[in-house]
């Protein structure tokens, strides 16, 4: 023991050295904290209010498509199969404006697209003349679509008009497969968009899309 005494004595700490050695040690805590970077927000389902208004103007273009096909069928141009095929066509324009028009409920104002319609209309003046019309709609309801999806928020709405763009492209490749036209004309890259970012607003006329 007094070698120890002496050992600390002499040390010259010894005061602050035998505190040390005799009193109880304190553990040193280290706090860490993780941050882990924000989970991304899950896109919304319905549509927002700027796509109501884009799910709208294709609304309208659907109904107006439909209201062409209608005038071909009804011109009485047209062979047996020909007629057929356009009946089919015209139908599935017309379950695309109601599908648009069940998805915007009350917002949806189920007038048919005036400037398209009569843009086209007056073209309709023969069988050869109502395939090369109508694929050229068809391919113009692609490039519009295309447009308006590029711009939907809501998934609702943009999984709806990505299923009508892949079945408007099949109908102008179907055109495409007639004697008078070519597979070439099918998909015309050229054709233009009627989206409201690129077309002036267009009046409208009341139609129904009840089955």
């Amino acid at each position: 023991m007094k070698q120890f005494s002496a050992l600390v004595v002499g040390y010259p700490n010894y005061r602050g050295l035998t505190s040390r050695l005799l009193s109880p040690q304190k553990k040193e805590t280290r706090v860490t904290t993780k941050t882990s970077a924000a989970a991304p927000s899950a896109p919304t389902k319905m549509p927002t209010t700027a796509d109501k208004q884009l799910l709208d103007f294709a609304l309208s273009a659907e109904l107006s498509v439909h209201d062409l096909y209608l005038k071909a069928i009804d011109s009485g141009m047209l062979s047996a199969d020909e007629k057929l095929m356009m009946q089919m066509f015209s139908e599935h324009h017309k379950a695309y404006a109601q599908s648009l028009n069940g998805l915007l409920g009350k917002e949806a104002s189920n007038t048919r697209n005036e400037a398209l319609f009569s843009t086209y209309a007056g073209q309709l003046t023969s069988a050869q003349a109502m395939s090369r019309v109508l694929q050229s709609v068809e391919n113009t309801m692609v490039a519009t679509h295309t447009d308006i999806l590029s711009s939907l928020q809501g998934l609702d709405g943009a999984t709806l008009v990505a299923s009508i763009i892949t079945v408007e492209a099949r109908h102008a490749a179907v055109f495409g497969t007639l004697p008078n036209l070519s597979l070439s004309s099918a998909l015309n890259s050229a054709a233009s968009s009627l989206a409201p970012n690129a077309a002036p607003a267009a009046t409208t006329t009341e139609t129904t899309v009840a089955p």
